[in-house]
């Protein structure tokens, strides 16, 4: 396979993977986890373990909204549109997603909200002594 194909094949599983993440109502859900930012018309991402994270954000005019996953070199991960919700909230599982930047991007009517991360493999070795005969 060329590096195209697999290029492809890698973003329709990112895609599919992020789109069958479950969507809560901002009422429904109390915030158990670590918080990114609570300010007004702020994204706020929660870390729910095992690289699943929840994006909240408050949109209390109903504007047109578009949400996507971008990395560093904006290729773009996930795209989403919402309108006619006063509070927006999903669950993304980005177990798939390679090391590297990525930026949740949100264009909320003229205003232009972003939340940049960074997954990294991290491998820590050890020792662990025999117990003596």
């Amino acid at each position: 396979m060329n590096k195209n194909t697999k290029n492809i094949i890698k973003a329709l599983a990112i895609v599919l993977t992020l789109a069958t993440a479950t969507t809560e109502g901002m009422a429904q859900t109390k915030a158990t986890g670590k918080v990114a930012s609570t300010e007004k018309n702020a994204l706020a991402v929660q870390d729910m373990g095992s690289l699943r994270f929840k994006l909240a954000f408050e949109n209390p005019l109903k504007q047109k909204t578009k949400i996507s996953l971008v990395d560093k070199e904006n290729n773009v991960y996930f795209v989403e549109y919402a309108a006619n919700d006063a509070a927006y909230v999903k669950a993304f599982n980005l177990s798939n997603l390679s090391d590297g930047e990525y930026t949740f991007v949100v264009e909320l009517g003229t205003e232009k909200l972003t939340k940049e991360f960074a997954i990294n493999t991290q491998t820590f070795r050890g020792i662990a002594l025999a117990s003596d005969k």
